[in-house]
C-alpha cells in the first residue's frame, strides 16, 4: 500500500479506517516501538473497534501494563538458562512487560541483555508464527478487536514469512497486525507489500540511536589502522581492537559496523560539500580531518567490506577473524589516493 505520514495514519484511524496490516519502520532511537504502541491506542479508541467508553477506558488501563488480553506481543526469542527448549513469545512476556515499562526506545541489544541471551541470536519462528495463527482464529475475550503488536519483524524467518504472508492476505475479522521494524529490506517484499506502511524518522543530527561509546571505537579502530603502513608491528594493535570487540554480543558488533557506515557515509558527504554532519559527532572524531580519506576511489569498497563483515557475524563467523580481516583492508584503503584533477 501507499507510504503515508503519521498524522494521516492518525486522522484515518480516528474516522475508523483501519488497515488490516501495519508496517511501521524506524531506528529505536526515533520510537518506533512508542509510535506502535499509540497506535493501538488510536485503534482501541476508534469505531472500527466498536467498543463503549467504559469498554475502551478499561482496554486502556491493560495497556498500560501489557495484560489487555486482546492485545498480543511476538518478538524474537531463543533458549535461555531458563528456557532451555522451544523458546515462544510467551515466556517472555513477563521480561517485555518489565523492559517496556522502562521505556520504548528498546534496541535488540537491550532486549538479549534483558532476557539473558548472551551471545545467541534470536528470531521469530515458524511456531511463533503458527501460535498467531491459532490466536487469530478465536474469538476475542473481550469481544472487540484483536490487535497483533510483533516488535523486530525483520527476525522472522522464511518459515515464519510464508506462514504469515497466507494470514496477511486472508486476515480474520476485527484482527489487526502491527509490524515493528528497523530495517524494511529484510522483510519478504510479499509481505511489505501487503502492508500500510509509516516511517517513524529521527532527528537531524540524530546519532541514529547508536552507543557513544562505538565513535571512541571507531577511532581506536581508524587510528591503529593508520599505524600500521609505518609501523609493522602496530598490526598487534588491530588484533587487540578483533578481540575486545569479539566480546561484545553480535548485534552490538553489528551494529558497530552499521555504525561504520554511517562515518564513511557522512565523511564522503561531507568531502565533497554535499551534507555537513560533523555536529553529530561529539566524542573526538573530527569529520574535517577524516573526511579527505574517504573519496571515490574507496567508498564503495568501504561500504563491500562493511556489509561482507555485517553479513558474516549474521552468519555466525568467528569475530575475532572477521573483525580482524577488515581491520587488515581498512588499513589498506584509508591509504588509497582520489583521482587528481588535471
Amino acid at each position: 500500500m501507499e507510504q503515508i505520514q503519521l498524522n494521516t495514519l492518525k486522522e484515518s484511524v480516528k474516522k475508523g479506517r483501519v488497515a488490516n496490516t501495519y508496517l511501521l519502520v524506524g531506528k529505536a532511537d526515533s520510537d518506533v516501538l512508542g509510535a506502535g504502541f499509540n497506535l493501538v491506542k488510536d485503534i482501541i479508541k476508534s469505531p472500527f473497534a466498536d467498543m463503549e467508553i467504559h469498554e475502551q477506558q478499561a482496554a486502556l488501563e491493560k495497556l498500560k501494563t501489557l495484560t489487555n488480553p486482546d492485545i498480543h506481543y511476538f518478538y524474537p526469542v531463543n533458549t535461555t538458562a531458563e528456557v532451555k527448549t522451544k523458546a515462544s513469545s510467551k515466556d517472555f512476556i513477563n521480561n517485555w512487560r518489565e523492559l517496556v515499562s522502562t521505556g520504548t526506545k528498546i534496541t535488540l541489544v537491550d532486549w538479549y541483555n534483558k532476557i539473558g541471551l548472551g551471545n545467541k541470536q534470536a528470531a521469530i519462528n515458524k511456531d511463533e508464527a503458527e501460535e498467531i495463527s491459532r490466536i487469530a482464529s478465536l474469538k476475542s475475550y473481550e469481544g472487540g478487536v484483536k490487535i497483533f503488536l510483533i516488535w523486530m519483524a525483520e527476525k522472522m524467518n522464511l518459515s515464519a514469512s510464508n506462514k504469515l504472508l497466507k494470514l496477511f492476505e486472508e486476515p480474520p475479522k476485527n484482527t489487526v497486525f502491527i509490524l515493528v521494524c528497523e530495517n524494511e529490506g529484510k522483510l519478504l517484499p510479499t509481505i511489505t507489500s501487503r502492508c500500510q506502511k509509516v516511517y517513524i524518522n529521527i532527528q537531524l543530527f540524530d546519532n541514529h540511536g547508536f552507543s557513544s561509546d562505538y565513535e571512541i571505537l571507531f577511532l581506536d579502530w581508524v587510528r591503529a589502522a593508520f599505524k600500521v603502513k609505518s609501523n609493522k608491528s602496530a598490526i598487534n594493535d588491530l588484533i587487540q581492537f578483533s578481540e575486545k570487540i569479539s566480546k561484545k554480543t553480535r548485534e552490538e558488533q553489528k551494529d558497530f559496523l552499521a555504525y561504520c557506515s554511517t562515518v564513511f557515509r557522512d565523511s564522503f558527504l561531507f568531502n565533497y560539500k554535499a551534507v555537513n554532519n560533523s555536529e553529530k559527532y561529539l566524542n573526538g572524531l573530527v569529520l574535517e580531518k577524516f573526511a579527505p580519506f574517504v573519496h571515490e576511489e574507496n567508498i564503495e569498497d568501504f561500504y563491500y567490506e562493511v556489509q561482507k563483515g555485517f553479513a558474516d557475524i549474521e552468519r555466525n563467523g568467528n569475530p575475532k577473524i572477521v573483525f580482524l580481516d577488515i581491520s587488515i583492508k581498512l588499513t589498506r584503503l584509508l591509504h588509497v589516493k582520489p583521482v587528481q584533477n588535471v
